[in-house]
């Protein structure tokens, strides 16, 4: 199991701290706060989740998070900054896989 799947939820956003717009569409998302994790990943994630992910693909992607949160399988701070996303990376990242899993799942 590899990371490609979890960041393929991010294709929007890969690189998007080269892109201008982007960069400030999101220059005060605050991703260590639950409740705007939460609305992000409601309102910008979920709905390519729902489009872009075959039945196979959201089964593999939810034992990948499980994973995650249970530390697991790693993801350090470098490889998701070194994606280049036009958001700060989150502090608890752990605490970031789990809201990413609640909330696709719900």
């Amino acid at each position: 199991m590899n990371s490609d799947l979890f960041f393929y939820l991010f294709n929007d956003f890969i690189g998007g701290a080269d892109d201008d717009n982007l960069s400030m569409k999101y220059l005060n998302l605050d991703l260590n706060d639950s409740c705007s994790s939460r609305k992000f990943i409601r309102d910008e994630i979920k709905p390519f989740f729902e489009e872009h992910f075959s039945l196979a693909q959201k089964e593999e992607l939810y034992a990948f998070l499980l994973k995650l949160e249970s530390g697991e399988i790693k993801l350090d701070v470098n490889e998701f900054e070194n994606q280049l996303f036009p958001f700060n990376t989150p502090n608890n990242l752990h605490g970031f896989y789990k809201i990413i899993r609640n909330v696709l799942y719900e």
